[in-house]
């Protein structure tokens, strides 16, 4: 015999963090995250270049204006406010009244789930999964589908992009009205294929509000909106989760750049103190060298002095003038004498100056590799501190678009609120959600 349970489905903004158990919401039992059943995980990126690289090279060898090619197609459409980066989709067979996680109605709900997920790709040729994971760790087994539409043939912008209304068109699903939408269409379709798919599993679909009609509209007006309003705080606190999560990662990232920076700060320093250095020995080294080429200019004009110099011994002083040799007077001989003490002293200075040129230099060269040591450590900081920054920006995007999530369902959450005090339903819905409690006998 068969049983009957309803089917659920919707499009919805979708969080990866969330589908993944990155952050833990509170209507999440963590003690049962490790039963939940990843059937696709990609890199979304990855699947970007996969799905738009060609179409975005040819796209870009048109443009002859720089300023209108597109360097990252990923980066583009998460700045876009027309389309969305990814969407996603979920199911659900049955409630927690009649397929609560854990009972045997749920493992065979579980079951269609997987086996539905399996077709799903083949089923629609221009939608692309890259992640899609089955939740048993809440209340009623139901799984996330998070996709990536793509039109193929396009004649505006990229011949292949991002658009859930051209690739659902292009799946014959077409547009009739604001009340059957392509996307209506489309998600209404898959429900069928879900149901399909549990008619094989002995579950057949209860098209929800049949078991209703005994109701007077009242009534049920009064439960779908209190199952609207829980469904709406859910969404809240998750997002408020998902917020927190993104501000600790922000500011984790801020206190890296900033230790960056101030580490940079002191290697600029060093490096400016090396180049001070390095300016002072330059210039030492050249006053240096500028007294060298004057001794070695005099040791090059007293070079036949000290050659006469050798033979003085040889001379024999004679108070004479004339004869076969040269005489020198007493006088004379020690101003050549004298002369030659004083050559041997600037040799002396001579090589105790070079000696002093040499250690410079090797003291230059050492101050030269240390500068080029830093300044290619600056190289890297200043790498390490840009892509840091890209993260930083990143992040501080992602923090806007939650922040505004988050707004956007307060709001929404604070007119449901008002909706229910205009018709008194308030106290109906707080007994309506609050959690029950089993007392022990």
């Amino acid at each position: 015999m068969l049983i009957k349970r309803s089917i659920s489905g919707r499009i919805d903004k979708g969080s990866i963090g969330h589908n993944n158990r990155v952050f833990i919401a509170p209507n999440v039992d963590k003690s049962r995250t490790h039963e939940n059943i990843t059937l696709v995980r990609e890199d979304i990126q990855e699947v970007y270049h996969e799905l738009f690289d060609r179409a975005l090279d040819e796209y870009n060898a048109r443009q002859k204006r720089k300023d209108r090619r597109i360097k990252n197609y990923y980066e583009h459409i998460n700045r876009s406010k027309q389309e969305k980066p990814f969407y996603e989709v979920i199911f659900q067979i049955g409630n927690t009244e009649d397929t609560h996680c854990g009972t045997p109605e749920a493992n065979v709900a579980t079951k269609a789930l997987k086996e539905f997920v399996e077709g799903f790709q083949e089923r629609n040729s221009h939608i692309r999964v890259f992640n899609a994971v089955i939740h048993l760790d809440e209340e009623t087994p139901h799984v996330h589908i998070n996709f990536i539409p793509f039109a193929t043939n396009q004649t505006r912008g990229l011949s292949t992009r991002n658009s859930l209304s051209k690739a659902l068109e292009q799946q014959d699903f077409k547009g009739e009205g604001k009340n059957k939408t392509c996307t209506m269409q489309w998600v209404e379709h898959e429900k069928e294929m879900l149901a399909a798919t549990m008619q094989g599993l002995g579950i057949e679909w209860e098209q929800l509000g049949t078991h209703e009609q005994h109701l007077d509209v009242l009534d049920y007006k009064k439960k779908m909106r209190a199952r609207e309003v829980a469904v709406l705080e859910n969404k809240v606190e998750c997002t408020q989760h998902q917020l927190e999560n993104t501000q600790a990662i922000l500011d984790d990232a801020d206190t890296a750049l900033k230790r960056l920076d101030s580490e940079y700060a002191e290697k600029s320093d060093a490096v400016e103190q090396l180049d001070s250095e390095l300016a002072d020995k330059n210039s030492e080294l050249a006053d240096v060298a500028d007294k060298l080429a004057v001794n070695q200019q005099m040791l090059k004009t007293s070079e036949e002095k000290v050659t006469a110099l050798m033979e003085i011994d040889t001379i024999e002083v004679k108070h004479k003038a004339l004869g076969d040799k040269v005489t020198l007077s007493a006088d004379d001989y020690e101003k050549v004498a004298d002369l030659a003490r004083k050559q041997v002293a600037t040799e002396t200075d001579n090589a105790e100056m070079s000696e002093a040129i040499d250690k410079l230099t090797a003291e230059n060269d050492e101050l030269l590799q240390n500068v080029a040591r830093l300044r290619e450590i600056n190289k890297t900081l200043m790498t390490e501190k840009s892509a840091l920054q890209k993260t930083v920006d990143r992040l501080r995007d992602t923090l806007r678009s939650v922040q505004e999530e988050v707004g956007y369902w307060k709001a929404k959450y604070s007119r449901v609120m008002v909706f229910l005090d205009e018709h008194s339903l308030r106290k109906r819905w707080e007994e309506l959600i609050k959690p029950k409690i089993i007392k022990n006998r």
